[in-house]
């Protein structure tokens, strides 16, 4: 928390993927499991409402960012 990503945070990796293809109702909603242990962090609480959380369910995450890091290098 030590820079507060007010434009959002993004949650990844295969995990998620697989999680939300088997119990997608884990993360959705204010009221899930997830989102109670995200905004139960008592004293940062506040902050964290003001940052949107989003799960990026795409398997390929890691193959964009190296194309996108080449690309920067090439040019």
């Amino acid at each position: 928390m030590k820079w507060i990503p007010t434009g959002g945070l993004f949650v990844t990796g295969g995990i998620i993927g697989e999680v939300l293809k088997s119990n997608p109702h884990y993360f959705e909603g204010d009221n899930s499991e997830f989102m109670k242990a995200y905004y139960d962090k008592g004293r940062v609480s506040p902050i964290l409402d003001k940052v949107p959380l989003f799960a990026v369910t795409v398997e390929d995450m890691g193959l964009r960012g190296a194309r996108i890091c080449a690309m920067r290098v090439r040019l």
